[in-house]
């Protein structure tokens, strides 16, 4: 029996003050494999409501004609995905072919940042005028955000080029936005929702949008993709959400692009 005992202390871990233990649980809060894990768990729900209202796919030449070539891009400040090959996707290409063929000749645009796909549509679709909305720093709300840009570095890209005559910049958080001062009703040809991800907010920047479309015309929310990882997650739930309540939005096949056509 000593034996026996003598061969338990030896191998037994000698115990490790609170304060240690403590430091360990909080490093492990900070691993990536836990943020990971905590994020899988928080996507389960989601992940249900994908199983019946997932978004189909929709390709590019399904919305656009395979002879439309557009021109070259304005490179100045540019935060759309642009990888010509894997692993990586392209979200600058599809888009830039989707303006040169639908020629939109309103645009509302939620979500400036620096202004370079405001300066793309002014340069892809010449005689289109540009309502673009971005929060200034103090307006800020919501977590899912790329930027918190002063007002003079909002849309310094379209600027740049030339086109400030164009575009009429709105300074606010979309939660607040009224776009009656700036817009009739029924007459935006092309929106573009790609302000903050949060689920309510790309809730709200939609349905805050809906009414001042055109029939027939398209909107289109970025950062949408069914893998809902990290960031991806906010609009895409906010698209199911939407498909559950009737509109019929789209995954733009190989992109981080949802689609919406507005009935005819």
């Amino acid at each position: 029996m000593p034996l026996i005992q003598s061969s338990v202390q030896r191998y037994m871990k000698p115990s490790r003050p609170l304060t240690e233990r403590l430091s360990d649980l909080r490093d492990f809060r900070n691993h990536w494999r836990y943020k990971k894990l905590v994020e899988q768990l928080r996507n389960v729900p989601s992940q249900f409501t994908q199983v019946i209202y997932g978004l189909p796919s929709i390709t590019l030449a399904e919305m656009v004609k395979d002879d439309v070539v557009p021109d070259e891009p304005i490179m100045d400040d540019l935060c759309l995905p642009n990888h010509v090959e894997g692993p990586g996707h392209n979200d600058l290409v599809p888009l830039l072919s989707i303006l040169k063929f639908k020629q939109p000749g309103v645009v509302l645009e939620l979500g400036t940042a620096h202004g370079n796909t405001t300066a793309n549509i002014c340069k892809q679709c010449a005689d289109a005028q540009i309502y673009t909305v971005n929060a200034l720093p103090e307006q800020i709300s919501g977590d899912i955000i790329t930027f918190a840009l002063a007002k003079d570095e909002i849309g310094r890209a379209f600027r740049k080029n030339g086109f400030g005559h164009r575009v009429q910049q709105i300074y606010a958080n979309t939660l607040e936005l009224d776009l009656s001062p700036h817009l009739k009703k029924n007459t935006v040809d092309l929106a573009i929702v790609d302000a903050c991800h949060d689920t309510p907010f790309v809730l709200n920047d939609f349905l805050k949008v809906v009414p001042y479309m055109k029939p027939g015309g398209l909107v289109l929310l970025h950062d949408t993709h069914p893998s809902m990882e990290e960031h991806l997650i906010g609009s895409y739930r906010a698209c199911m959400y939407l498909r559950k309540r009737g509109y019929d939005i789209r995954h733009l096949q190989d992109t981080w692009w949802g689609a919406w056509q507005v009935p005819q």
